[in-house]
């Protein structure tokens, strides 16, 4: 049988080893939280660097969208204002040469008028009607209706 103070000795012993083991667990999960940490740290600042890169190259993609969007705007307002002036300028080509019609009609029915006066005055050239008689006089470059 042990004595008392064996079994004390014992026991203080393995008070000592398990504080022992205690103390070691504490130091190495100690170190291992840190390590942890340091490897969360590195990979989060990692990830951050990345993530701060894709921003700085989004702001200067974003801003490089931005101008061709000024610069599509910009042309599309001269685009705009050609095909008005282009749509101005074919009215007015369109008016002149109504224009031009309604002088040729009006210069017909003057002289056709003309004709009928001078064939009322000379019986004898009313054989041809006085809008034939006309237009054959008429040069035919000099018509207008060789402008359409």
């Amino acid at each position: 049988m042990s004595s008392l103070s064996e079994l004390v000795r014992e026991h203080q012993n393995a008070q000592q080893e398990q504080r022992r083991q205690t103390e070691q667990l504490r130091k190495t999960a100690a170190k291992d939280i840190g390590d942890l940490c340091d490897v969360a740290t590195a990979s989060l600042s990692t990830q951050l660097s990345t993530v701060l890169e894709n921003q700085r190259e989004i702001e200067s993609l974003a801003r490089d969208c931005a101008q061709l969007v000024q610069q599509h705007v910009r042309s599309t307002t001269k685009w705009t204002k050609l095909v008005d002036q282009f749509s101005t300028a074919l009215k007015e080509l369109g008016d002149v040469q109504n224009w031009a019609q309604v002088i040729e009609r009006d210069m017909l029915d003057v002289a056709a008028t003309l004709e009928v006066v001078h064939a009322s005055l000379n019986p004898a050239a009313a054989s041809e009607s006085p809008v034939d008689r006309v237009r054959s006089t008429l040069a035919p470059s000099r018509s207008m209706s060789n402008l359409r």
